[in-house]
């Protein structure tokens, strides 16, 4: 295992044991930052009811003794090697959530498009054999941590990114993780229809794994198994959509229905991964990020540790569970398949002929159709989770916006942090549209602890509500608007630096609670319900900013609240919002009316800036200018013995004044800077319908040079003469397959009776192995086709 030379460390775990203990802050700071979060959220009354029920948990000694049995609590972890949250926070914020993860604890990422628009087995094979890749990272303790200012950060999370899932059980769930060395399969779904295929030559050899061309070929032959299986499959994928006790009893129905249902379940759990190919081509940015979320429904198994999904149309994504995995591991993960995906070529079949394409295909086990066996139970329990299923999706809004007025390069010229900016600028989206303010749930990780995960970052402040009201004040200035966001801006990124650093509040007021014994008294502060309303986040947000992915979300953490992800780049910034029709189209408005209103704000506070900087250098330097004047007039007149004396008056000269307009001029009012006019360069690159028609028509392009490939290696149809043998196509041969001619003869005499569905008819024989193709090759071609080799090919 390669290690640090000087250090004798594995270059993964590298300063881990270094990390420190995540901290417990002090109560008194804590409770102070807490009664300061929630004053814009609560009356006068409210705010005082909550003051005095926090100053009696002070004195009455109940808060001392919460706390310090917390930190002794804290202590035995640390002895542990672990967080004292870590081992309660899974079990409260995942495990005993009830409610369906596929809608409200899961979430998603859209990989950027690959512009050499691949076929589906094409990019779904690179994207598969990048993730084994990064998996042998892992295993191999070679994987760099994650490090922030040269400082490291924890890396247990990335122990749970493979070959772990999540147990539906009833009250709780829980997670089981599967050793890596012995389970090196990918569980594969497409219609419904569950799949398995070893990724190995040799079970006992990390390094024998199959080639992107390998994959390609039981991807391949994955699709047809599934497009030509007619069997009624019971479709077990739904049942990980449900609610979560619902989904308990479910499984225990799936097992009940007969005894290899549970087998084969365990070839799903134990998988590395789960790979959707599904059969839909979502083109629209809702369409997209639907089918990312939640897809519909029967092909995904939900509680699998993420989910790669490859479209009809070569579009991919991937679905998160979040249960022992924030978005932070999850996302370097995408970005490495993206990155490297785009850096090495597509694998196909071109530069193979039939024979070589035979003994490729046939040196592989074929994919393990999972057959799940049903019973009546088990069909009404698939036929519930369908209706929860469609009731749900149909419940919900989900609104991408994609706002392209400006990103975080516009953002740092007026000096403020883009995230604090775009904060902002949702606390006015809500404040517009709801006429109040709610607590707001900003996600901040805590990896520079051991077993660091998330703290809240408490959005909505006393600066943000005086930001929110000034900006709707037609009596306040531009100056005085753009003072308040500054200032909200400071605060929030004030508390983001207390979330990062362990020093915010959710976290230890979360560890005094369950540190409490059942049949000890209940704190006043806690049994307010001032308590419960400011610590229910109907406006859940969470930011990932990386350009490889043009789609991302989650869906509300409670029924009358949103869910709002967000990514802010460099020239533009994207926002989606989901609920349960709650307005989710109106308030994505309202964030784009919010932008323009701040950016109009903060320009027209610099012109005006701007011109009073201009006017006080003018008056500075008509002041100086006059005394000039006046000294040289002294001067002249006392030369001419003249009285300069204050009583014997002062010489007035007009070249020497200072113009009126000059003393009392004011600036002009601004005008609204609109957005450029879109120009037709801009408008292909950006425009989504546009856009997704040129990615179509280079998409068909591409499926017609795949076809040219499969054409070629097809050999001969049936009724045809023998083709030259081991051509190799050139990439200029990209014309598309010849359709059908009832003639006997043609080029050289050859019949024309090979149409495009013949080709792809005897191609899929091939990677399917079927006895007559190699008899037939071997009589047409006279080939000296040995027989099916044991030992791996070499990788193409």
């Amino acid at each position: 295992m390669p290690v640090d030379s000087m250090n004798d460390v594995c270059i993964m775990d590298k300063g881990q044991d270094q990390l420190p203990s995540l901290p417990i802050p002090p109560l008194d700071q804590t409770l102070t930052r807490y009664l300061e979060s929630v004053r814009p959220l609560t009356s006068d009354a409210e705010y005082d009811r909550m003051a005095e029920s926090i100053s009696k948990l002070k004195e009455s000694g109940q808060g001392q003794d919460l706390d310090q049995r917390l930190r002794d609590h804290a202590k035995n972890c640390e002895q542990r090697g672990t967080s004292w949250l870590a081992e309660w926070w899974d079990e409260w914020a995942y495990f005993t959530h009830r409610d369906s993860s596929t809608f409200f604890v899961n979430y998603y990422f859209g990989f950027q498009d690959d512009v050499r628009m691949p076929t589906q087995t094409a990019r779904a094979a690179l994207l598969v054999s990048l993730a084994l890749e990064f998996r042998q990272l892992i295993a191999t303790r070679t994987l760099t941590p994650d490090m922030a200012r040269n400082a490291p950060f924890c890396m247990n999370m990335y122990n749970y990114l493979f070959n772990y899932s999540r147990i539906s059980g009833p009250n709780a769930d829980s997670a089981v993780g599967f050793p890596t060395e012995t389970n090196n399969h990918i569980c594969v779904v497409r219609n419904g229809k569950f799949y398995i295929f070893e990724t190995l030559h040799l079970p006992s050899k990390p390094s024998s794994v199959l080639s992107p061309r390998e994959i390609m070929i039981q991807l391949e032959r994955i699709k047809k198994m599934a497009d030509d299986d007619a069997s009624s499959v019971p479709a077990v994928g739904i049942l990980s959509t449900g609610q979560r006790d619902q989904a308990a009893k479910d499984r225990a129905t799936l097992f009940e229905a007969h005894a290899s249902n549970k087998a084969h379940m365990a070839k799903i759990e134990t998988s590395m991964f789960v790979l959707c190919l599904d059969s839909s081509s979502p083109s629209t940015s809702e369409e997209f990020s639907r089918a990312c979320w939640h897809g519909d429904g029967a092909s995904r198994w939900f509680d699998k540790c993420f989910q790669l999904i490859v479209f009809a149309n070569g579009r991919a994504g991937m679905n998160g569970e979040h249960s022992k995995m924030d978005a932070t591991p999850t996302s370097r993960l995408c970005r490495y398949l993206i990155d490297e995906a785009q850096a090495r070529p597509l694998p196909d079949f071109r530069n193979l002929n039939a024979e070589d394409l035979y003994e490729c295909a046939s040196a592989l086990d074929k994919p393990l159709p999972l057959k799940f066996i049903s019973s009546p139970a088990l069909e009404r329990a698939i036929a519930n989770a369908y209706t929860y299923f469609n009731d749900t999706v149909a419940a919900h809004e989900m609104v991408p916006t994609e706002y392209k007025g400006y990103g975080k390069g516009l953002i740092k010229t007026f000096k403020m942090s883009p995230d604090a900016y775009v904060q902002m600028a949702l606390q006015l989206a809500y404040y517009r549209k709801h006429k109040e303010l709610v607590a707001t749930y900003e996600s901040a990780a805590t990896r520079k602890y051991r077993h660091g995960r998330t703290e809240t970052v408490r959005s909505c402040s006393n600066e943000s509500k005086a930001f929110c009201e000034a900006m709707d004040n037609p009596d306040v200035s531009f100056k005085v608007r753009a003072n308040a966001c500054r200032a909200a801006v400071a605060r929030h990124a004030q508390y983001t630096a207390w979330a990062v650093d362990g020093q915010a509040v959710d976290r230890h007021l979360l560890g005094l609670q369950l540190i409490r014994k059942p049949d000890e008294e209940v704190p006043a502060m806690f049994a307010d319900p001032v308590f419960k309303r400011t610590c229910r986040w109907r406006l859940s947000t969470s930011q990932i900013s990386d350009d490889c992915f043009i789609a991302y979300g989650w869906g509300e953490v409670v029924p009358d609240g949103y869910g709002c992800a967000y990514m802010v780049k460099e020239s533009e910034l994207y926002f989606c919002v989901t609920s349960l029709k709650l307005g989710s189209k109106d308030f994505g408005q309202h964030i784009v009316d919010a932008l323009e209103d701040m950016r109009f704000t903060f320009e027209q506070a610099r012109k005006i800036e701007k011109a009073e900087a201009a006017q006080a250098a003018m008056l500075a330097a008509a002041a100086e200018a006059l005394s000039h004047a006046e000294r040289t007039t002294e001067l002249v007149m006392a030369s001419h013995g003249l009285n300069t004396s204050p009583g014997g008056g002062r010489f007035h000269d007009e070249r020497f004044s200072v113009p009126a307009y000059a003393m009392s001029r004011s600036p002009s009012p601004g005008r609204l800077q609109l957005p450029a006019p879109r120009t037709s360069l801009f408008f292909q690159k950006h425009d989504p319908v546009l856009r997704t028609a040129l990615a179509r028509s280079a998409l068909a392009m591409e499926q017609e040079k795949y076809l040219s490939g499969i054409d070629e290696i097809a050999f001969d149809d049936i009724a045809g003469s023998p083709r030259p043998q081991n051509k190799t196509i050139s990439s200029s041969e990209t014309s598309p397959p010849t359709s059908p001619v009832k003639s006997t003869g043609g080029e050289n005499g050859r019949p024309r009776s090979d149409s495009g569905s013949t080709q792809v008819r005897t191609f899929m024989a091939i990677l399917m192995g079927e006895d007559g193709i190699i008899t037939r090759l071997r009589s047409r071609r006279g080939s000296n086709l040995n027989s099916k080799k044991t030992s791996p090919p070499s990788s193409p």
